[in-house]
């Protein structure tokens, strides 16, 4: 659907529209390849988070992008896969930058934990977070398969983070471990559930301190690890 979108208000209506691509004549190289795909990603997420999925069409984004309708569709062939693409990209910016808090980190499980958890509830309180995931639930019933990938490369990703720390540890301290995943889905998602219950809008300190408190019942239970 190509039709003009529509002005909005709040958090990402007021962030800034990335650079658009500079055409270049000539077959482009490796490095103009990413710059080119990267520009358009990042278009259409600036354009989805302002306007919505519905509004944004696919002419508008290759105009915005400065890029031909033809190099976006052969990218792209539909606005749900360019969807897909602005979730995972976004995913992995995010990754990017909380593992940059990763170096401070020593072995000892409880500090892991606890910075886990302060990531995992920092995240989930940010603007432009928050509008991938209102962007994510006006469109699920349409389009179940893009709250997979959210689900399969955020959600999973973290659980499984979490598990391998806690499977290192036991290692370290020669202790037994029933299922080090089941206690990782556990942490990720009473954090989450307590973000959902609150409306997608919880205040920050409010969730901080949840996520510590479970924490400290997780660790409460390590034997039934």
């Amino acid at each position: 659907m190509d039709a003009s979108p529509k002005k909005t208000r709040g958090p990402a209506a007021r962030k800034a529209a990335p650079a658009p691509h500079q055409p270049v004549r000539g077959r482009p190289t490796a490095d103009q390849v990413t710059s080119i795909d990267r520009a358009i990603v990042d278009t259409a997420r600036t354009m989805f988070l302002v306007h919505g999925f519905d509004a944004v069409g696919m002419k508008q984004v290759a105009e915005t992008a400065r890029v031909s309708k033809g190099t976006l569709y052969a990218r792209y062939p539909s606005k749900e896969a360019l969807f897909k693409a602005v979730i995972e990209q976004s995913i992995a910016d995010w990754s990017a930058e909380a593992s940059l808090q990763d170096a401070s980190l020593t072995d000892n499980i409880e500090q892991r934990l606890r910075h886990h958890a302060k990531i995992i509830a920092t995240w989930l309180g940010r603007p432009d977070v928050l509008a991938l995931q209102r962007l994510l639930l006006s469109v699920q019933e349409r389009f179940p398969e893009l709250s997979e990938v959210m689900q399969r490369r955020g959600n999973d990703y973290i659980v499984g983070l979490i598990a391998r720390d806690i499977e290192e540890a036991a290692a370290r301290d020669r202790r037994n471990l029933r299922d080090a995943r089941a206690v990782a889905r556990l942490l990720v998602a009473a954090i989450s559930g307590a973000q959902l219950q609150s409306g997608l809008a919880a205040r920050d300190e409010d969730l901080q301190a949840f996520a510590q408190r479970a924490v400290d019942l997780i660790l409460w239970g390590t034997s039934a690890w």
